[in-house]
């Protein structure tokens, strides 16, 4: 029998997509739609991977995922080797959004190529340099910047496979999943061939989307608590405190346990915030099969049709969703507001406000592939599907695609006299 089986190998593309087309649900993305590449792309004879297999290694394999090593999540890279960063980040959601796309027959393979390239835009040194540059381009007329747009962005425009074309020429369905991995109020209006305003048309990219919240909420969360900030605000601050023993007593209620369980010190135990994860991605699946039978949801189409009224189908239910919210209210208010993260936002935006302002006062200091974008500005709005390309868009580029160290690094080079150039 064994025999029988390994004559039939080596299985490749279209053998491997029939047989993993039938552990999939109807709903399912088994496959991208027609024309789901921009560029089209002459087909291997010999090739051993799906479409979004091949998304995902376009991705693992980009100048920007290796980046992500360097860029802060919450606490810069340096400040402690045991922080999250963005790539461990993306790893982690990766993982979330393949453990709900199983349970619930979806495509893993797209799911994971969507979790791995959704951060790609971040900035350095985290949220604080995404809102400065938007308030540049904005001051410019020039539009705004969104972390999950310049995501696009780097996978249209910015990354570089072959001379032939800009960008890594992804599936329609991973640069969609990618865009709207959040909520739409962040989003510009740009991007208009992804229906960019809408509710991502694909269940793996909904649940790349939610699963994103649940990991840097929780992990952030823990992240404060093993740094000792947030012991060190609850002995400091009563008002801090007595939020956190509200935090305590959601958590402790949510997950039936006592408050011991629950120690928000810094050599505490956190493993109630991996106990948190677990029961919010099990309630989130069994929440999601429930929409799917309250919506009649049959085929993929319905979940086009549905999505195109901005119904999300992978979302969690009353009452989860509170508790769910009022944690992430807390986290938001008060974990980000934090004395020592507060003063690394303000030193970030100190650094990418001198170096912003510098390259626009003398563009010649841009590195010379950036200096040449700067100088062969491309106005053809049919190059390209998403912001307008500008001197100031290049500029925004450059920082946006910098890691912490090397924004350091690069502040330190144009403005210490006594480093070497």
């Amino acid at each position: 029998m064994s025999s029988d089986f390994i004559d039939k190998l080596p299985f490749y593309k279209k053998e491997m997509e029939k047989r993993y087309s039938q552990i999939l649900a109807p709903f399912a993305t088994h496959k991208p739609k027609e024309d789901s590449r921009v560029y089209t792309e002459e087909q291997r004879a010999d090739e051993n991977r799906s479409d979004f297999q091949r998304d995902r290694d376009r991705i693992i394999h980009s100048k920007a995922f290796r980046r992500l090593m360097y860029k802060t999540q919450v606490f810069v890279n340096h400040e402690g080797d045991h922080f999250r960063t963005r790539l461990t980040h993306t790893l982690e959601v990766a993982q979330f959004a393949r453990g709900v796309c199983k349970s619930l027959a979806l495509n893993e393979e797209l799911a994971e190529a969507i979790a791995l390239g959704h951060d790609l835009g971040h900035t350095p040194f985290g949220h604080a340099v995404e809102r400065y540059l938007s308030e540049k381009l904005s001051e410019s007329g020039e539009g705004e910047f969104f972390h999950n747009e310049q995501s696009v962005r780097i996978v249209d425009f910015i990354e570089k496979r072959c001379s032939e074309y800009n960008g890594l020429n992804l599936t329609y369905e991973v640069r969609e999943g990618i865009l709207k991995h959040n909520d739409r109020t962040d989003r510009s209006g740009i991007y208009k061939s992804l229906d960019c305003m809408n509710v991502c048309s694909t269940l793996e990219g909904q649940i790349v989307n939610i699963v994103d919240t649940i990991a840097y909420i929780c992990h952030d969360l823990q992240d404060g608590i093993n740094s000792g900030l947030v012991e060190h605000a609850m002995k400091e601050n009563k008002d801090f405190a007595k939020i956190m023993d509200e935090l305590r007593e959601v958590i402790c209620s949510f997950l039936d346990c006592s408050k011991e369980k629950v120690d928000f010190s810094k050599y505490s135990d956190t493993f109630f915030v991996r106990q948190l994860i677990h029961k919010l991605i099990i309630i989130l699946t069994d929440n999601s099969v429930k929409n799917l039978k309250e919506y009649k949801v049959n085929d993929k189409n319905d979940v086009i049709k549905l999505a195109k009224n901005n119904i999300e189908l992978i979302k969690f239910r009353e009452p989860t969703n509170e508790i769910f919210n009022n944690i992430k209210k807390i986290v938001y208010k008060n974990i980000y507001k934090l004395h020592t993260i507060q003063a690394m936002d303000e030193k970030a935006k100190k650094v990418v406000s001198d170096l912003y302002n510098k390259f626009k006062e003398k563009p010649v200091l841009l590195p010379p592939n950036w200096y040449y974008m700067y100088t062969n500005i491309e106005e053809n709005s049919a190059l390209y599907d998403g912001a307008k390309n500008s001197t100031i868009r290049v500029i925004c580029d450059y920082i946006s695609t910098m890691t912490d160290r090397y924004a350091l690094d690069e502040h330190e080079r144009l403005f210490n006299p006594r480093i070497k150039i």
